[in-house]
């Protein structure tokens, strides 16, 4: 791709990111271009310390509250995933995947450990509990590493646990936008339980996740054949402990996955299971071993996965390549922590929560703004710096080459403009005092009485 096609494309976008934004565009965007090109923050205020950006500190805020009151964050949504349909030929996919798109669902944390003027409650993070927000995360994977794209990055209810919370936004997203045969959401273990799995699955979702070791599946019922026997009929056969071998049936096809390195991999499947408390649904479940080059086991557990879906099943070669990419969305997070400021975004008092979630989804977009830069930096035109030797356009090394992407372009700080002297409040204005909120805690169940 030529460099003006490329520079076409970035403009366009930006464009069409720029019209999602109902009031302060030109501040929301100067924003974007700030975390863009660093340096990194700890609070949204330090967005000023970039040299691309040319406003007032209290700009910021003054935008992100306007437009939390009279924005919609779903039209931003709505033009990010409309980008991606209308380029997907710049997405590299894998190809041990087969013809899978994969999406992968996840949830974050976002300490909040000494606010009190907003609804918050204890999210489980890398550090254990600690009291905060917890974020779902719905991403696309378009290429290799750290670039799934969020497609939508919600703030949790308090109420709600984030694995539970899940499938709601996945459903929406299928009802706004379809979803296709080919489309697959890869889960954790937290998701693979029947209540999710059920959401999903009545949305038309094809899901793929890994379950836990110590979880306990069935054969399907026995058929009966001549007089049926009195009673109920069986819903579920014999038990299927993971964790027991004794009690896994011989499985329905094997196949070994060899990579050039020497590593290989055992993939084993069973096309028929069934949950506990699902029994009428069958799951086709897959057993994953893998093996160094001298031929020991890496790890001493095998790696457990489930699909269920409209579509037919993944083979057992992609099964074993699909659930890895899973890992691109840890990478993704931790960028987006470290070096955009996901979490940086320390607001209170009332609509605080609407403002949150205009903050992470305008980080979002920066990701989105990085993964459209990557035609243009690779176009021969370009000289690369004498650091980048591996030459992998990976999200961190795009941030590095942001700033002379951007001057390429032609965009930079805004010119300062003449403001005049605001009149200030008017007399007599009182505020109220901001509302408290103890910690919300889940509560577990109680057993019943005897």
């Amino acid at each position: 791709m030529t460099r003006i096609a490329s520079s076409d494309i970035i403009l366009d976008w930006r464009a069409a990111v720029a019209s999602s934004f109902s009031v302060h565009a030109d501040v929301l965007m100067n924003l974007l271009d700030a975390l863009m090109v660093g340096p990194r923050i700890g609070t949204p205020f330090e967005v000023v310390f970039s040299p691309v950006w040319g406003y007032d500190g209290s700009s910021v805020y003054a935008a992100l509250r306007r437009v939390a009151a009279e924005g919609d964050v779903e039209t931003l949504r709505r033009v990010r995933r409309g980008w991606l349909v209308d380029h997907e030929d710049l997405a590299e996919p894998n190809p041990r995947t087969g013809s899978w798109r994969l999406r992968v669902l996840d949830a974050t944390h976002y300490d909040r450990p000494q606010t009190r003027t907003v609804r918050h409650g204890y999210v489980h993070g890398a550090d254990g509990m600690k009291p905060g927000h917890a974020l779902s995360v719905l991403t696309e994977r378009v290429g290799p590493g750290g670039w799934p794209l969020p497609l939508e990055v919600r703030v949790v209810p308090v109420e709600d646990h984030p694995a539970g919370y899940g499938a709601e936004p996945v459903v929406a997203f299928t009802e706004a936008h379809g979803w296709a045969d080919e489309d697959l959401l890869v889960v954790d273990a937290g998701y693979t339980n029947q209540p999710t799995l059920a959401s999903l699955r009545k949305g038309g979702v094809n899901v793929f996740g890994r379950v836990r070791s110590k979880r306990t599946f069935y054969q399907p019922p026995p058929v009966v054949c001549g007089k049926r026997p009195r009673g109920r009929p069986k819903v579920r056969g014999k038990k299927i402990k993971l964790n027991d071998a004794r009690t896994v049936p011989t499985p329905d096809a094997e196949k070994t996955v060899t990579y050039a390195d020497g590593r290989y991999f055992e993939v084993a499947r069973w096309s028929d299971v069934r949950m506990r408390k699902w029994p009428g649904q069958p799951v086709v479940l897959y057993r994953v071993i893998e093996y160094r080059a001298d031929g020991t086991r890496r790890y001493e557990r095998p790696l457990w996965l489930i699909y269920v879906g409209r579509s037919p099943a993944p083979t057992r070669a992609e099964a074993q390549a699909i659930y890895p990419e899973r890992f691109g969305v840890e990478h993704g997070l931790r960028f987006k922590k470290g070096e955009l400021g996901l979490v940086a975004g320390p607001f209170y008092g009332p609509g605080a929560l609407a403002r949150i979630q205009w903050w992470v989804e305008l980080v979002a977009t920066v990701v989105w703004l990085l993964w459209a830069a990557r035609p243009l930096a690779r176009a021969p035109a370009v000289h690369w710096p004498t650091w980048l030797r591996s030459e992998k356009l990976t999200p961190g090394t795009m941030r590095k080459l942001a700033g002379a992407i951007l001057c390429k372009l032609g965009i930079g700080a805004p010119q300062p403009q003449r403001r005049g002297k605001s009149p200030g409040r008017p007399a007599g204005t009182h505020f109220e005092p901001r509302p408290r909120y103890r910690l919300y805690r889940k509560r577990g169940r109680r057993a019943n009485a005897p």
